[in-house]
């Protein structure tokens, strides 16, 4: 499950134990004060999940070279395809 909030700065705790739980958990993927991923400042326009899409799809794109334009199209798409089908995002 995820849950979003829109616009809002990031939650804190101080117990430890909740940014352990979140990382056992998710690992490096989840976003937030103090975690692997840093929550934005003030960025109205993206919330973690568009921060989360759009790298994810940067590093699956980029993990092999770019020989052209064509080339750039398919990994994109490839990309798109391979985060569709992630069971926990869409």
């Amino acid at each position: 499950m995820w849950h979003q909030h829109d616009s809002a700065p990031a939650h804190f705790a101080r117990d430890v134990s909740v940014r352990v739980y979140l990382s056992d958990s998710f690992g490096a993927r989840w976003i937030g004060r103090g975690g692997p991923v840093s929550w934005p400042a003030r960025l109205p326009d993206m919330s973690p999940l568009d921060i989360f899409v759009w790298g994810h799809m940067k590093y699956v794109v980029y993990a092999s070279s770019v020989e052209s334009r064509d080339d750039l199209v398919q990994q994109i798409q490839a990309a798109a395809e391979s985060i569709r089908a992630m069971p926990c995002v869409f």
